[in-house]
């Protein structure tokens, strides 16, 4: 393996006596991998002979697979110093490239060829012959982006493309273009042109260039059916580095070309919709044959001007001109920009999915859905989530790129809407007041500005004090949140602002604001994470163990096997820690814990150190999926109803503990008031109002039933 390593501790190799040259090996031995120097290896013609009896002629083989086949038929052919395996390959006339091995004559060029085409085929449901077409020209690609890339970077071409009518140097003949140009009138088929831009996806410079580089050599070598595609290629490449004007004419240029060809009208219909023209962006895409669910016509759709109900279409046009109104404005009518703002941002998002981000949008994803139940009704698109593209637009930088790429194709009030936006933060919002289908007034936590709020779907959900994480920006006259409306736990609120105020890196902030899907941790009374251990060991002296067991345990009286219970005080209740049980000579332990296994065993082997653990089972509980997972999993026990919380004596118990929680809680630190205790935040006026927020979340009265009660505790806090 060229890539490989073998780190070994330092002195290794200077113990062994090696020197540069020398060969070493490594042996397993019953004490793991022994490193030894070697002196002459051994002949390896048997080897290498064992090696070729087991390739198949038409296909490599795995060096590893073919080395453990080969130990399967000899079990002794490798036990002996060999010469590294490359070498062996080499004496026997076998081929090798990289990790394959095959047999002597291979022709692994024309193996790699005939698998990236049946790839291709599987892949895109494609006949062979459009594979191999297809195929070709992306390792024609592969090769231009090649030279490019072994340039120095700083010298990449800012013009990848000739403007039209710019003339160009003639390329030398070469075979391989020739033959690519052939090959290239495949790409007259959309669907092959637009799967060779998606298999050479790669929005850098270099790519760019390659891609613009590969339609200016093959577009004069293609019939002239197909030099559509490729003036449609250059045209994207010129997007790519962010000259629009020139792709917007390239495009234009195609279009004259072929006026019918899907992809260069679906992009003129996205350079319509940037400028904000959708009449021309829903005309060119049914020219296109765009169905009329795709995301670009549902979009301009449902932003379309319509007419003036109070004008006619021969009166005089509204705007002055002195024109007839079918004349001027008809067909030309534009929304206010409070209506267009989320046409806008669809601009921005639809630029974010195509223009290279994919990576950083993974990376989001996948922290959204690190709390995705897949048995649950969570959508099972990441993306679907709002905050995942507006977390890349704005933390990420994906919207200062579009507006830097594609704002000059804005109309001017949406391009200086879209740059306010860039000087908007995400914050920490703590609602004030509720118009219920309306909106709401908002205070930033972190400045102080209030903000009315245009929200009518949130605002039907969302409670006076509670906080939520959001952008808050202009929208014409008013103001809205975009990207999603993050509730934010009490406890959360300053560790939030605080990574807010550091300018934080997007995963980390969307994972921190992820954490509320995380389920709750499952832990006992002693806060040890929750795992079902069970174990069993051997007892050397069955009788002299129930002495020592009656001394360090509880014994369960008139148990039969005998039953050991240990016990622990936690809230002021007695519970079991620990349960074992002796059969014959064998001792049953089970714990909820890992370290209340571990005491146990360890105090076994101190009371009987010639005792011996037979199985130690231990399945953690990480969670309330887990929980429920296993649940089904374990029989039901059979046991008796429980107590009844309406029997008077169990009702005043009951209260009775509630009550003496609620006295031990007053002076327990809560992360929600930041680690402070009640008593010491009702104190604090800078904290006062977390506790009263706090306190306002929980049940009180009749709504306790039984629980903890808001009105006693603000009572006994002196809050009344």
């Amino acid at each position: 393996d060229p890539d490989g390593a073998l780190l070994l501790e330092p002195g290794t190799l200077a113990a062994l006596g090696a020197a540069a040259g020398d060969l070493v090996g490594m042996r397993l031995t019953a004490d793991g991998l022994a490193v030894e120097l070697i002196g002459t290896p051994a002949p390896a013609a048997d080897a290498g002979a064992r090696l070729a009896g087991i390739l198949d002629p038409d296909e490599p083989t795995f060096f590893a697979e073919a080395v453990w086949t080969a130990c399967v038929d000899d079990p002794a052919v490798f036990t002996e110093p060999l010469p590294p395996l490359c070498e062996i390959a080499d004496s026997c006339s076998l081929a090798h490239q990289g990790e394959w091995l095959a047999p002597a004559g291979f022709d692994f060029d024309e193996w790699h060829f005939d698998r990236g085409c049946a790839v291709l085929a599987l892949r895109h449901d494609l006949d062979p012959d459009d594979a191999f077409a297809l195929y070709t020209l992306i390792k024609l690609h592969e090769r231009m982006a090649l030279v490019l890339l072994s340039a120095d970077a700083d010298e990449l071409p800012q013009d990848v493309t000739p403007d039209v009518g710019e003339e160009s140097t003639e390329p030398e003949p070469n075979p391989f273009l020739e033959l690519g140009g052939e090959i290239g009138a495949a790409l007259a088929d959309p669907l092959l042109a637009q799967l060779l831009l998606a298999e050479t996806v790669d929005t850098g410079p270099a790519a760019a260039a390659a891609l613009g580089l590969f339609a200016e050599v093959l577009e004069p070598k293609v019939p002239r059916a197909a030099r559509v595609a490729f003036r449609w290629l250059r045209a994207v490449a010129h997007e790519r580095t962010g000259d629009v004007d020139a792709a917007e004419r390239e495009l234009l240029a195609a279009e004259s070309m072929n006026t019918d060809w899907p992809p260069v009208l679906v992009d003129l219909a996205r350079v319509a919709s940037d400028r904000g023209d959708a009449e021309r962006g829903l005309a060119l895409l049914r020219r296109a044959g765009v169905e009329s669910d795709h995301p670009l016509v549902e979009l301009l759709e449902r932003h379309r001007a319509q007419p003036r109900r109070d004008l006619g279409r021969n009166e005089a046009c509204w705007c002055g001109s002195g024109r007839k109104y079918k004349k001027c404005h008809l067909g030309r009518e534009e929304l206010p920009l409070a209506e267009r703002v989320n046409w806008l941002y669809a601009k921005a998002c639809h630029h974010t999915l195509v223009s290279g981000w994919t990576g950083l949008l993974s990376e989001v994803s996948y922290e959204r859905g690190r709390y995705h139940d897949p048995d649950g009704d969570d959508p099972d698109d990441p993306l679907a989530d709002p905050l995942v593209l507006d977390a890349v637009l704005f933390e990420g930088g994906a919207f200062a790129e579009f507006l830097e790429m594609r704002g000059a194709l804005l109309p001017d009030d949406e391009r200086l809407l879209a740059q306010q936006w860039l000087l908007v933060e995400r914050s920490v919002f703590e609602v004030e007041q509720v118009r219920r289908g309306q909106g709401v007034t908002v205070r930033d936590v972190r400045t102080g500005d209030t903000h009315e709020v245009v929200e009518r779907t949130a605002s039907r959900q969302l409670q006076p004090g509670q906080l939520v994480c959001a952008r808050v920006v202009p929208a014409g006259e008013v103001m809205v949140f975009f990207g999603g409306i993050e509730p934010v736990a009490l406890h959360e609120r300053d560790p939030l602002i605080e990574l807010l105020d550091d300018e934080p890196d997007l995963v980390k902030l969307v994972a921190q604001l992820t954490r509320r899907f995380a389920p709750p941790t499952l832990v006992n009374t002693e806060g040890d994470l929750l795992s079902i251990c069970e174990a069993s060991v051997r007892i050397g002296d069955p009788a002299g163990i129930q002495r020592a067991l009656d001394e360090a345990y509880d014994r369960v009286d008139g148990e039969e096997p005998p039953r050991w219970f240990e016990h622990v005080i936690t809230d002021g209740l007695q519970r079991i820690r620990a349960t074992l049980v002796l059969d014959g000579d064998t001792l049953c332990i089970e714990t909820n814990s890992e370290p209340r296994m571990d005491r146990v065993l360890a105090t076994l082997a101190r009371l009987d150190p010639a005792m011996t653990v037979l199985d130690d089972d231990r399945r953690p509980v990480r969670d309330t999926r887990e929980a429920a997972k296993l649940a089904k999993q374990l029989p039901t026990t059979g046991a008796g109803d429980p107590e009844d919380p309406e029997d008077p004596e169990v009702a005043v118990f009951l209260g009775e503990f509630i009550r003496e929680y609620e006295t031990r809680w007053l002076d327990e630190p809560i992360p929600a008031l930041n680690g402070h205790t009640p008593r010491q935040a009702a104190d604090d006026p800078t904290r006062r109002g977390d506790l009263i927020t706090l306190l306002d979340s929980f049940p009180a009265g009749a709504a306790a039933r039984g629980g903890m009660d808001a009105d006693r505790l603000r009572a006994a806090l002196g809050l009344r």
